[in-house]
């Protein structure tokens, strides 16, 4: 599972080793001020916009991590194919992201720290 922390207006996502591995990095981050809806998705699967990168890595049945490409923007996903799924939509064309797809512990209490964060 991801780990967030929220510092000076910055979100950070660490990501467990395996994870770290499979995606080439071990944090994103993401300013707070880019934070237009925060949302818990029931069904991990309706987080996953359609197009891989090839920086996406899976194992069918288990956990999908890294970046998907749209028209859009770009996406970064690190979830398992289990449980809710955490997702934070962005606005501004300066964003790293359209939008963060997680698997966090607890996805509710993640989303009001967020929600709280993005406020101030």
């Amino acid at each position: 599972m991801t780990r967030l922390h929220i510092d000076n207006g910055e979100l950070t996502v660490r990501l467990p080793w395996r994870w770290a591995l499979a995606a080439r990095r071990r944090t994103v981050r993401l300013p707070l001020r880019f934070v237009d809806e925060v949302r818990v998705e029931p069904n991990w699967w309706r987080a996953v916009r359609p197009r891989p990168d090839p920086g996406y890595r899976f194992r069918p049945g288990r956990w999908c991590v890294g970046e998907i490409k749209h028209t859009r923007g770009r996406d970064f996903i690190a979830l398992r194919a289990r449980g809710p799924a955490l997702v934070v939509s962005t606005s501004g064309r300066q964003a790293p992201y359209t939008r963060l797809a997680l698997s966090t512990a607890d996805p509710e209490a993640d989303a009001a720290r967020i929600r709280q964060g993005a406020k101030t």
